[in-house]
């Protein structure tokens, strides 16, 4: 009764003014380096087609599910509607990178919360500084993710839990239980809260009100049914719901629990900057002493709810060492593969345990060596600060050297450069030229159409292709990075001055932007009279000799699309034959895709065919194209429209 009576009393003390200027300054640390340069933030695939789902629904069009997911079946729609609300409001990336920050900053406003209700100021401001200054805790609140939305949700969940099952004020369940049904709708890995959930219902069962219980279980179902419905539509449509592990045996495996270490620690940061990043002096020591708080405060947890398990303490500490431990321990067994994102939802909980200890062991020393004590925890936190500070300055120094990659400002140059080029020329579209034409896919195009969103585009692979439409266009090339042996990009020479390049901080690499005239392809050498005309419509112009290369030999075919797009997916292929009418060599690759083909349209498909002694000789190259995946040939037309050939024989010098 004493202890709640202390509880009582603390909940209610008001905040004073030295409080206050704790909390604030724990509050600017958390969200300084979590709001700071934006334009210095990891965009990639799964950030470009979540910012493009949720810029479609900030417009009017709801979204039922999320972006697809690594074991092969879709996302709930959850983190789309999150991150639409800030792009109503303003509809740039920037915005919904500084949403995530915004939220990470309320998980630590959070998180101190919870260390003052139960255990006190001290507790508090060690937990909240700890989680603001946590290295890989400030990376995922600094990028557009799903699971970096995780945080502050899994905080509400926590506070939901000691409210309703600690102090008995049995509403709160609904708060609880509504989080976990928004945390596990953000990303899968929130499932581990699950029997988190069962268990504290099952410990305090005697304080449940099954009312409330059962009012949360109908709102969490309600945040959940669009998602339920689209998955019904889906599995009548197609039969069946794709799903794939990637895991074809499920050992038993410490990972999770190494891998919850790393994250809570700052292990691994370096990977952002890559190999030749050595770190700062002291950092080794730091980590240590962060992971001796950690598994002190998991220990000193234990202890609490073993021997205050009939007080407020012990109970929130029991909540707290559960909400630690069910992520690892549901991941022991690897049903799936496992990435450090997945632990995410123990951030705060782990920060949380060692304030807590830490209060405790400053408690148990005498007055001189608490002060020293406190002292190097706070020259800890600095370091662990200046060790994320340090990753960031050698990531804005070369960004390519790690994992990760071109930043979003470098990108949103180039787009931004594109976009204007493209209202004031009046051309009708962006041709995204670059590695990859699937935004669904590949990296290149998902990033450009999310960046360029609410402009038409088309997406040109330049490794496969170059197109040239019929009307002004304005065209956006990728670096030169992911070029390879059938790279099309000096089909595309100009003159420098027609160029704009966006340069990539710290490389030699460049984004351009350049008005693209109608009909600027360059001449086949040899041209094809009459061309050919294929059954759907397609008409093969001529061809580029073939050319040795240190891979093979380049051959290069000239076509004019359909007038119209055709949903359908051709391959073309490339037959070389020699004087004996035998096939030495083949190269078959994907066409331009049929969705996109627009009236006049130019394509040259390139492609590489391996090098053989018995090619000395050539006679001729058969080309033509088939429907993918049925492999059914498009047949050649005569001039009534009556199929002739299964392809064009192209006869070639000697």
């Amino acid at each position: 009764m004493e202890m709640a009576a202390e509880l009582g009393r603390r909940a209610g003390n008001p905040v004073d003014r030295r409080e206050a200027v704790i909390l604030i300054f724990i509050l600017l640390v958390a969200a300084v380096p979590r709001l700071a340069r934006p334009d210095l933030t990891e965009f990639k695939a799964d950030e470009a087609r979540l910012l493009t789902l949720a810029l479609d629904m900030s417009e009017g069009q709801f979204a039922w599910r999320g972006i697809s997911s690594s074991v092969g079946f879709p996302n709930a729609p959850m983190s789309v509607w999150l991150y639409s609300l800030p792009l109503l409001v303003w509809p740039h990336p920037y915005a919904a990178t500084l949403f995530t920050g915004l939220l990470g900053v309320a998980a630590v406003g959070g998180t101190y919360w919870l260390g003052r209700r139960y255990w006190g100021i001290r507790a508090a401001a060690a937990a909240g500084l700890m989680l603001a200054v946590s290295p890989w805790a400030i990376v995922f609140a600094r990028k557009i993710w799903a699971q970096n939305l995780l945080p502050v949700f899994v905080v509400g969940w926590a506070i939901g839990a000691t409210l309703a099952f600690v102090e008995r004020r049995r509403a709160f369940i609904v708060l609880h239980l509504l989080c976990l049904a928004v945390a596990v709708q953000i990303h899968p890995a929130a499932i581990a809260l699950i029997p988190a959930t069962l268990l504290f219902l099952l410990v305090f069962y005697r304080r449940i009100d099954w009312r409330y219980l059962f009012l949360g279980a109908a709102l969490s179902a309600l945040t959940a049914a669009p998602f339920l419905w689209y998955l019904y539509h889906r599995w009548q449509a197609e039969g069946g719901l794709p799903l794939s592990s990637g895991q074809s045996s499920g050992p038993v495996s410490l990972d999770s629990l190494r891998l919850s270490l790393t994250l809570v620690t700052g292990e691994g940061i370096h990977a952002l900057a890559g190999a030749e990043y050595s770190g700062l002096p002291g950092e080794r020591v730091v980590r240590l002493i962060w992971l001796g708080l950690i598994l002190a405060g998991v220990g000193w947890a234990v202890w609490l709810s073993v021997r205050h398990r009939d007080e407020p303490t012990g109970q929130a500490a029991f909540i707290g060492l559960i909400w630690f431990l069910a992520p690892a321990l549901l991941f022991l067994w690897l049903w799936t593969p496992i990435y450090i994102h997945y632990f995410i939802v123990v951030l705060p909980a782990s920060c949380l345990l060692a304030g807590v200890f830490l209060d405790r062991l400053s408690a148990f020393v005498r007055p001189p060596l608490r002060s020293m004590v406190w002292a190097v925890w706070i020259v800890a936190a600095g370091l662990q600060l200046a060790a994320w500070a340090g990753v960031m300055t050698a990531v804005a120094r070369s960004p390519l050297d790690g994992g990760f990659g071109i930043p979003l400002g470098d990108k949103l140059a180039a787009a931004d450069g594109a976009r204007h080029l493209w209202e004031r020329s009046e051309a009708s579209e962006v041709l995204l030229v670059g590695n990859g034409s699937n935004p669904e896919q590949q990296d290149f195009p998902a990033e450009f159409r999310a960046l360029l969103h609410g402009v038409s585009l088309r997406y040109v692979d330049i490794n496969r292709e170059a197109l040239f439409p019929a009307a002004k266009a304005v065209m956006l090339m990728d670096v030169a990075a992911g070029d390879d042996s059938t790279s099309t990009r000096e089909l595309y020479a100009a003159p420098a001055a027609a160029w704009q390049p966006y340069p990539v901080a710290g490389t030699v690499l460049n984004y351009a932007v350049r008005a693209l005239p109608p009909g600027a392809q360059p001449p086949a050498a040899i041209a094809l009279r009459p061309p050919p005309l294929l059954a759907n419509f397609t008409r093969i112009t001529g061809y580029n000799e073939l050319r040795p290369h240190v891979d093979g030999m380049l051959w290069d075919v000239y076509w004019l699309t359909a007038d119209n797009p055709d949903p359908t997916d051709y391959h073309i292929f490339n037959h070389l034959i020699n004087g004996d009418g035998l096939r030495v060599a083949q190269a078959d690759g994907t066409a331009f895709a049929g969705r996109q083909w627009r009236p006049g349209d130019v394509v040259i498909s390139r492609f590489l065919l391996p090098s053989s002694d018995a090619t000395r000789e050539p006679f001729s190259m058969l080309v033509g194209m088939y429907r993918f995946p049925s492999l059914e040939n498009v047949p050649v037309l005569d001039e009534a429209a009556n199929p002739t050939a299964d392809a064009v024989v192209i006869p070639l010098n000697d």
